[in-house]
């Protein structure tokens, strides 16, 4: 083979290993757009599991505690993207839902660190329904 072809061939297959391997990145890790939407959903999970604990440690803390038929102003928090407040509907003396509008779907696209199925997720609007007598599970 002469070095010019060689050389062509060369650069072709160089050239196809490296869109490969950034089609293979996209296919694993999804588009920077996707890591986008995935990264609220994270913070979403934060959000609500913070609200979680705060319910579950002033009950510790104060054991004639009763679930709040609104959130305490220090307890809301809001999501990341839309700037609105995460639901919260008090069940009944003992138990919560505290709801977000997910952007992913969490059986589709996982969220690295999270691995507790507690939290897994449809794409849409999702309530996770506690016990205040209970921890609120952990996220990672």
């Amino acid at each position: 083979m002469p070095p010019i072809a060689f050389d062509r061939a060369f650069t072709a297959l160089a050239t196809l290993a490296v869109a490969a391997g950034t089609a293979a990145g996209f296919w694993v890790l999804g588009t920077p757009g996707q890591q986008r939407l995935m990264m609220g959903d994270r913070q979403r999970l934060e959000d609500l599991n913070a609200i979680a604990n705060s319910l579950y440690w002033r009950k510790q803390d104060t054991p004639d505690y009763a679930l709040p038929d609104t959130l305490d102003p220090a307890d809301q928090r809001e999501d990341p993207i839309t700037q609105e407040l995460y639901r919260y509907n008090k069940v009944d003396e003992g138990h919560y839902e505290i709801c977000a509008n997910f952007a992913t779907d969490s059986n589709t696209h996982k969220l690295a660190h999270i691995n507790n199925q507690d939290w897994q997720h449809p794409q849409g609007l999702h309530c996770f329904a506690l016990e205040l007598s209970q921890p609120p599970p952990s996220l990672y």
